[in-house]
């Protein structure tokens, strides 16, 4: 599961994979529109829905933070 989140993540902007830092919004890598970007390739590549409960900063700082949001919205 975790490296077909990679994928996407990768699809959508291949810095969030290679990036290593605490903060992708911070560093500039990820802005509010490839954030909605994100949320919406892994809900279409993922057959998931994404409450909006979940897309906070916190769920999207970091391609660790991403994997876990999901984790925890698949389980």
């Amino acid at each position: 599961m975790e490296e077909k989140i990679l994928k996407i993540l990768a699809q959508v902007n291949e810095d969030i994979v290679t990036y290593d830092g605490d903060n992708l919004f911070d560093a500039g890598i990820l802005d509010s529109l490839q954030a909605v970007e994100v949320i919406a390739s892994l809900e279409d590549n993922l057959d998931i829905d994404i409450d909006a409960e979940y897309v906070i900063e916190d769920n999207l700082k970091t391609k660790e933070a991403i994997i876990e949001m999901i984790k925890k919205i698949i389980d």
